[in-house]
């Protein structure tokens, strides 16, 4: 499952939908082959650019003249809608950094009928952040220069929380009933990645977290709040079936067995990350000043 670290997308438009209203609008729906496509052709055109541009010379051993960067997370604003992710590098060592990451991110809108009986009214709240760490060692022997330029691997955390509210009507024994949809995920990612940055004129940065494998853990809570005298229980597992059926990404994680009667998940699984950033290099450039 991608995480991006987690990604929750619908599926494609020539996937059968069996009569149902889709659960997000046409513009929120991804075509994975065209988007992977996209992907790649982007990634070639950034190694081209790279390629032919300036850089700034600095020998692997030495710290380099600028060892802030402040980036801002494009894999996000793709990904997830209402987002705006920062991260932020201090090289610490000639070939050592670290990274922190933090900014907000919603879950992509609900809205429309889950099952026969069921449908989401409308979304009256969405909230979401994201945080991270991880720690890079830039590899001496297959970089010319040291940090932040070159080939990095190293250990990272990312932390994922999407808590939305929703309006929904449930028909019980032919009558409609009004009531409020809460809903809770989380994911918290602990892996290792692979990447490289490139470094530009010396003062911006491209950065591709190419490899990023993980342990993680997803949480997921659905909550009705309200009057009513419909079962709660299952109407909690049938939204879970329901982000089972709409989003591959819940698909290939859960199993039948592990949605409790509540409505709860509480899981480990393989997680995967992919990450694009762009940057500014800053700091005092103690190569001018003598």
């Amino acid at each position: 499952m991608n995480t991006h670290e987690q990604r929750f997308s619908a599926q494609d438009d020539d996937q059968p939908n069996d009569g149902k209203k889709k659960i997000i609008p046409d513009d929120f729906i991804i075509d994975h082959q065209c988007l992977i496509h996209k992907r790649i052709l982007l990634l070639l055109t950034i190694f081209v650019l790279a390629a032919l541009s300036p850089v700034y010379a600095q020998e692997s051993h030495e710290m380099p003249a600028r060892k802030n960067t402040i980036k801002i997370d494009l894999t996000s604003y793709w990904l997830y809608r209402n987002s705006v992710v920062f991260a932020y590098e201090r090289v610490v060592k000639p070939n050592q950094s670290f990274a922190i990451t933090a900014g907000y991110q919603q879950f992509p809108p609900l809205i429309g009928s889950l099952n026969d009986t069921i449908q989401v009214t409308r979304e009256t709240s969405a909230t979401g952040l994201k945080m991270g760490a991880e720690y890079r060692f830039y590899l001496t022997k297959e970089n010319k220069y040291g940090a932040p330029r070159g080939v990095y691997i190293g250990p990272y955390m990312a932390y994922h929380n999407y808590m939305n509210k929703r309006s929904l009507e449930v028909i019980n024994n032919g009558t409609p009933e009004t009531t409020e949809l809460k809903t809770n995920i989380s994911i918290t990612n602990i892996g290792f990645q692979l990447g490289y940055q490139f470094v530009l004129n010396n003062r911006w940065t491209i950065d591709l977290m190419l490899i990023g494998p993980s342990l993680s853990n997803y949480r997921f809570n659905a909550d009705i709040t309200g009057n009513y005298t419909f079962d709660p229980d299952k109407i909690n597992n049938e939204v879970v079936q329901a982000l089972i059926n709409r989003f591959p990404a819940f698909e290939q994680l859960i199993n039948e067995g592990e949605i409790s009667d509540s409505g709860k998940i509480n899981t480990w699984r393989g997680g995967y990350r992919y990450l694009f950033q762009i940057g500014y290099h800053f700091g005092r450039n103690e190569n001018k000043r003598k």
